[in-house]
């Protein structure tokens, strides 16, 4: 039983990972624009974003992304390493080894999802959870928050961290929520607080993004603490490159 909760919670928190590390783009005409409520609006916090991430000409100058580092599942006292894949339009393929667990993969190659481990085999996704993937797999995520997230709206200015962010509430078309927070100095993402699907159930999940990196142009969250479930996860990104994915990252596995 512990082990079948380990690699759940393994593969869902990388999907958490792959929203909070989404490529973007944008325009940052809408920096300045306040909202009724006197509020910067959601477009110009995702506009100001852009630009914090190194700006849309450096962005869109990246058409895959890969990313590896350290996977540890505190609670558990498991460590492993992670890497994950991404590419236009929405791509996606992560795998963990974990000590003396296996590898734990799962990914999207723009037609089929699924997920593998030594535990249960190899799953075609469907459903609330294949949703989830598709949704956060958006290589340009920001620049499609209109049609990913229908209904958007800063809610306020609060406190995360100790740094001064505003919060901003996300609603998909599945009705599903999600809140981000946006530093209001730096402009960059503190955390998101989502409730993402999984085999056992709605996995309540906050991912609190620290010591942001330059990597080739663009600003990337080199830490990250993801708290799902009452579950403590801590990924440590070691690396990032750009531009060399290829069709044999992103196959899927066999008997699919």
């Amino acid at each position: 039983m512990m082990n079948k909760q380990l690699y759940k919670l393994a593969i869902l928190s990388l999907m958490v990972l792959l929203g909070a590390c989404a490529q973007t783009g944008g325009t940052p005409d809408f920096k300045d624009e306040l909202g009724a409520n006197g509020l910067l609006t959601p477009r110009a916090i995702f506009a100001r974003y852009v630009e914090a991430l190194g700006g849309e000409d450096a962005l869109r100058s990246h058409r895959s992304k890969r990313m590896s580092g350290a996977f540890d599942l505190v609670a558990f006292g498991v460590s492993g390493e992670m890497e994950m894949v991404t590419a236009e339009p929405n791509l996606v393929s992560q795998n963990i080894e974990l000590e003396g667990l296996g590898s734990i993969t799962s990914g999207y190659n723009g037609e089929v999802g699924w997920s593998s481990n030594p535990m249960q085999g190899t799953i075609q996704l469907s459903g609330p959870m294949l949703d989830d993937m598709v949704r956060q797999a958006e290589y340009y995520l920001p620049m499609t928050y209109g049609d990913v997230f229908p209904q958007q709206e800063t809610v306020q200015e609060t406190t995360i961290n100790g740094e001064a962010a505003f919060e901003v509430k996300l609603v998909d078309s599945s009705g599903g929520e999600t809140i981000a927070f946006f530093s209001t100095v730096s402009g960059l993402m503190l955390r998101t607080e989502t409730t993402v699907d999984s085999p056992v159930g709605p996995m309540p999940t906050q991912t609190d993004l620290f010591a942001y990196e330059m990597f080739d142009g663009e600003n990337i969250p080199t830490a990250l603490s993801v708290n799902q479930a009452g579950q403590q996860i801590e990924i440590q990104i070691d690396s990032v490159s750009y531009n060399d994915a290829g069709d044999a990252d992103f196959a899927t596995p066999a008997g699919l």
